[in-house]
């Protein structure tokens, strides 16, 4: 099954870990960083960490973290409409690959976000990552109404920035000052002949709510989510 990946806000993360500067613990999921933190290798916190990376971290501190075999550093990383930045990738061609771009783009400090969601069609469900509220890349439109709280609304399909969310509509995926710093891309199976007729009704550079009618009869899935950081 090919996926219709439409599209991206930006263009933004671990498999198991090994270093000399953190050690793993019993638990395959969860790993001791300095100062005996012990945290979910995998879990992203919108504003604060998506796994190990936090708003003050490096390219060098990942690759001696995660070892350098997991870490491409000064790599390509694509974003909507032909543009592109030099980043880091980690875990390149798993279904865990992430893209991290830079604020301090000369010493590759200081991540802007970190982008999730590049699984080969029919991994989705073997990426890690995942947000703390409970979305994971496979979440379907109703699912992620209910971790809301609230309809939200999206763009249409069919462009490059199709399937973005684009307004929680003061649901919990906001915070209190009306920011987020979580973004989702949904995406919908388009091989599949009898979604296109709802999909067609859910087209182009406008914004729809998750309660129409159509949205909720195809009910797509988040194909990428995006961290960025206070």
């Amino acid at each position: 099954m090919r996926l219709l990946l439409l599209g991206s806000l930006f263009t933004l993360l671990l498999n198991a870990c090994t270093s000399k500067n953190s050690e793993q613990t019993t638990d395959s999921t969860t790993l001791t960083v300095s100062g005996n933190v012990v945290i979910n290798e995998w879990e992203c916190i919108p504003g604060e960490r998506a796994g190990i990376i936090n708003s003050n971290s490096s390219e060098q501190e990942l690759i001696d973290k995660l070892g350098k075999e997991n870490v491409s550093s000064h790599d390509t990383v694509y974003g909507a409409e032909g543009m592109f930045s030099i980043g880091t990738i980690l875990y390149k061609g798993t279904p865990n690959e992430a893209h991290i771009v830079w604020k301090d783009t000369l010493n590759f400090k200081n991540p802007e976000y970190v982008e999730v969601g590049f699984a080969e069609p029919g991994k989705e469900s073997q990426v890690q990552w995942f947000v703390t509220n409970g979305v994971k890349v496979g979440t379907k439109l109703t699912e992620l109404e209910q971790i809301n709280g609230k309809p939200f609304n999206f763009s249409g399909f069919g462009w490059d920035y199709g399937g973005s969310v684009v307004d929680w509509n003061g649901g919990k995926l906001m915070n209190a000052d009306s920011t987020s710093y979580l973004a989702i891309i949904l995406a919908y199976d388009y091989e599949n002949q009898a979604l296109n007729p709802v999909a067609d009704k859910l087209l182009g550079d406008n914004s729809f709510t998750s309660k129409d009618p159509n949205a909720q009869r195809l009910n797509p899935f988040v194909s990428h989510f995006i961290i960025s950081f206070k």
